[in-house]
């Protein structure tokens, strides 16, 4: 019996399809019933098209792979880095940035912390403000120029999974972006991280 069950391709593929099926019925379909209740009360604030730049070019470069994005409700977490993270503070992010593994420093503050001095210098070289990092450099971040040809299509499918820009907001969007390069965009979107949700804002 088990030799058949698992060479079977009908099998297979329906319990791929049940499994997928019980997964969006539980992420997916809760989410969507919740969000306008969550949003309710939410400091979250959408990101500009820069900082939307910025975060792509965050993904791209796996910051969030060693960074987190996500202050658990524990005492010395919240003594190091504010108030503990709430779904509302995230109604924008898509995908979230949570995350669980801290090779560096979580950043969900990090935009009430440091001058765009600092982040420069830190991309460039991490070792010249943080001696013990080992952080890579990016230097080519602040080589690389944006052409903004692509931030328009982002804003508008942003918009459609419910983050409410505006007509002009999009129509300016490729301006904004457009000549900045790739490291001038990242800083843009981590000096946005915790600026509208910390609790100095609320």
């Amino acid at each position: 019996m088990t030799a058949d069950f698992t060479k079977s391709v009908g099998i297979l593929i329906v319990s791929t399809v049940v499994v997928a099926s019980f997964s969006l019925l539980v992420w997916v379909v809760p989410n969507i019933v919740r969000g306008p209740e969550i949003a309710i009360g939410s400091a979250a604030l959408p990101l500009t098209a820069i900082e939307v730049a910025g975060r792509d070019i965050y993904i791209s470069e796996g910051c969030h792979v060693c960074h987190t994005q996500m202050v658990r409700p524990l005492d010395p977490e919240i003594a190091r880095n504010g108030r503990a993270n709430k779904e509302s503070d995230d109604i924008y992010e898509f995908p979230n940035l949570w995350g669980s593994k801290r090779t560096g420093p979580d950043l969900t503050n990090m935009g009430r912390k440091y001058s765009d001095q600092w982040h420069t210098i830190h991309l460039i070289n991490p070792r010249q403000v943080v001696p013990t990092s080992i952080m890579p450099s990016y230097p080519w971040l602040f080589e690389q120029k944006l052409s903004g040809d692509d931030i328009t299509g982002k804003m508008e499918t942003l918009r459609d999974l419910g983050v409410p820009y505006s007509a002009e907001d999009i129509a300016d969007a490729r301006l904004q972006v457009r000549g900045k390069t790739k490291g001038e965009a990242l800083i843009r979107y981590l000096q946005s991280l915790g600026v509208d949700t910390s609790e100095e804002a609320l």
